[in-house]
């Protein structure tokens, strides 16, 4: 069985029910294609701490970062909802991806 995260943008809780990922993932769609033949566990489903400090210089996230690198995911999915107006990724995001990739988590950019 899979052990997967998916990692979403706190100013997507405006909109966001989280209903579109978990329906993506409930049906091996878009970015959760991958486990077409899998068993998956959802083990987190976290936002970001918003905008205001990089990942590296904010205690709460690097808490989080931590708790999820210690549940040994198999994978952390990027949410679509962290790729901003300019049709980029957030750069807190990225930091936060880079910081769980060096501890050896596989970062896949995509859910619904």
């Amino acid at each position: 069985m899979k052990k997967i995260a998916i990692y979403n943008c706190l100013k997507a809780n405006n909109v966001c029910t989280g209903a579109a990922c978990m329906n993506a993932l409930n049906n091996r769609k878009a970015g959760f294609e991958v486990y077409k033949d899998e068993e998956v566990e959802l083990i987190a489903f976290m936002r970001c701490n918003g905008c205001s400090k990089a990942p590296d210089k904010d205690e709460g996230m690097q808490e989080k970062l931590e708790k999820i690198v210690s549940m040994n995911p198999d994978a952390l999915h990027i949410g679509k909802c962290t790729i901003n107006k300019d049709k980029k990724e957030c750069s807190k995001i990225t930091k936060a991806a880079e910081i769980l990739e060096s501890k050896g988590v596989q970062v896949i950019r995509g859910t619904h």
